[in-house]
């Protein structure tokens, strides 16, 4: 706990001397929650559900791109319906 309370010290530290968020991250654990927003066109998505989706890719990337492909397949199948296989 006492880890936790110094490095969000720290990176408050950081954030008063200037330093953007995501360099002041740098001090906080990497198990800390961060938001993430991601665009891109039909093509760039299929390609990207295919590489994080698969058996092979890293668990914690399909915990997060498995449900969103998921969604993706249910709300555009003509789309999505093909390329999210690993599920």
């Amino acid at each position: 706990m006492k880890s936790c309370e110094k490095s969000e010290k720290d990176y408050f530290a950081l954030l008063d001397k200037g330093a953007t968020p995501q360099e002041a991250r740098t001090v906080l654990p990497n198990s800390t929650a961060a938001e993430i927003v991601m665009s891109g066109n039909y093509r760039e998505w299929r390609h990207i559900l295919r590489l994080r989706t698969a058996k092979d890719a890293h668990p914690q990337m399909r915990e997060v791109m498995c449900p969103l492909g998921e969604e993706l397949k249910r709300r555009i199948p003509v789309i999505f319906d093909d390329c999210v296989t690993a599920f």
